[in-house]
């Protein structure tokens, strides 16, 4: 059975869910973008008319980004009630931390972000953003996946934390692996969130899937 994902992004898809979509749908998952019944762009998005539980029925992975949330005011109704009815549905959220177009807003993305951490299974955290969330906690770049994961109990926190090179951390542990230098950062998410359903439990499955995800087609 294919693995199937629901994200909730700009309906241009210019984002990075719609990235995640994307290249997941190469690996031969069953994708589709929520949006309201007129196809709105999300700052005029009926966050009302959005049926999500038929969007979220069956679905495997609620792909989102942390930067959605300042879209406006529905945008952001939506973006939280998502992650609301995938708790419901049985869904399970991945959450893309990464940096507005407005840098001065990262600190409100990274409290939104914050403000729904339980609802998150995974947090991927962007190059761009891991370096200046670092400095907005106090903490070290090396030691800010951990610190998130630990603070936050979310079961998967990870990010690239050197060119060709992510890091995974997780409830039984943490580890580093490479990638094939033709790997993006979302098209390393995708992969991963595609294999880890179907790649055994335990420290070894996440680490298969982290694997299978760094290596090019």
């Amino acid at each position: 059975m294919a693995v199937r994902l629901v994200g909730f992004g700009s309906p241009e898809g210019d984002d990075t869910p719609s990235q995640v979509l994307s290249k997941a749908a190469k690996r031969g998952a069953s994708v589709r973008l929520a949006t309201d019944s007129h196809d709105s762009e999300l700052d005029h998005i009926d966050q009302g008319a959005i049926d999500w539980r038929e969007y979220l029925e069956g679905t495997h992975w609620l792909v989102i980004s942390a930067s959605t949330s300042l879209a406006g005011d529905s945008a952001r109704s939506a973006w939280g009630a998502s992650m609301t009815f995938a708790e419901l549905e049985g869904s399970k959220t991945v959450m893309i931390v990464d940096s507005p177009e407005d840098s001065e807003r990262l600190t409100e993305v990274w409290g939104n972000t914050i403000e729904r951490i339980r609802q998150i299974h995974v947090l991927f955290v962007t190059r761009g953003a891991l370096s200046e969330i670092s400095q907005l906690e106090g903490v070290t770049e090396q030691d800010l996946l951990q610190e998130i994961r630990q603070r936050g109990l979310v079961p998967h926190v990870c990010g690239f934390v050197e060119p060709n090179m992510v890091q995974v951390e997780h409830s039984l542990g943490s580890f580093k692996i490479s990638t094939d230098a033709s790997i993006s950062e979302m098209s390393w998410l995708a992969g991963f969130i595609c294999e880890l359903p179907y790649s055994g439990v335990g420290p070894e499955g996440i680490n298969s899937a982290a694997e299978a995800a760094g290596i090019a087609d």
